[in-house]
């Protein structure tokens, strides 16, 4: 038997490279105007919105977790598990994995970023996420991988500013020299799926989203968004590249926060 997944919150959740010349720009701006760490206030140096103390202190989403869906659990347990959900439902993608564990300030900063429009924490956020490439094996043994962020339908885009997960998967790009591949496209505007359960949510998106061509070269996937609740939308982004990009053998999901 399962022990209760370890989920401190359970709340719903309703910046481009830089030339040379723009870094020191930047540095000079940062004489001037100091930055400050997004979580304390306490001033940052070399463009950083969190401090080395509030970035250390930012739960990460470790062992045990769900070998698929990446949904943390409390207690002694296999290194690798399928979780209740999981041993139910048979996903497009290998797996998923988030960087940070969904709790209250976590969440706040998704939040902050997504809706309030803080587009400098796509940095802070992005550097959460290359750490798995450190730590979780599985991600260094994808043969020739790019970075896909799952898109927004333009109305959408349009009425938020900007797309979160491309926000993301740019800095994300910068990060780890893994090349950023435009190829998702929403082919229907959707309903929001906050409030929406898993079989809602797959219904919701089914047929939404389409592929432009994929350089032949990538051989693996790796889907970046903000958040990943139910795998609806992942889910549907996975089966639009597996009818369509028969050349990607491995397909996986990566996220800043587990929902």
């Amino acid at each position: 038997m399962y022990p209760h997944p370890n989920r401190p919150s359970t709340l719903p959740l309703s910046a481009p490279t830089l030339t040379k010349s723009q870094t020191r720009i930047a540095q000079l701006l940062d004489l001037l105007y100091p930055p400050s760490c997004h979580l304390c206030e306490r001033p940052t140096t070399e463009g950083r919105y969190l401090c080395d103390q509030c970035y250390v202190q930012r739960p990460r989403l470790i062992q045990p977790f769900c070998e698929t869906c990446g949904e943390s659990y409390s207690g002694v347990l296999p290194q690798h598990f399928l979780c209740p959900n999981c041993s139910q439902h048979d996903f497009p993608f290998l797996f998923a994995r988030a960087a940070l564990l969904n709790t209250n300030q976590n969440h706040q900063l998704i939040v902050d970023f997504k809706y309030l429009k803080k587009f400098y924490l796509a940095k802070e956020l992005a550097r959460f996420c290359a750490e798995i490439f450190e730590t979780d094996p599985r991600f260094k043994s994808l043969n020739s991988p790019t970075l896909i962020p799952i898109p927004l339908h333009w109305r959408r885009q349009w009425q938020r500013g900007f797309n979160q997960a491309h926000a993301l998967a740019q800095q994300l790009s910068h990060l780890t020299h893994i090349p950023l591949t435009h190829c998702l496209k929403r082919a229907r505007h959707t309903h929001t799926q906050t409030k929406l359960i898993r079989s809602e949510r797959l219904s919701n998106l089914r047929d939404a989203f389409k592929v432009n061509d994929i350089p032949p070269h990538f051989s693996s996937a790796i889907l970046i968004d903000d958040v990943f609740t139910t795998g609806a939308t992942t889910s549907a982004c996975a089966q639009a590249l597996q009818k369509h990009a028969p050349q990607l053998q491995n397909i996986v999901v990566l996220t800043a926060l587990r929902g």
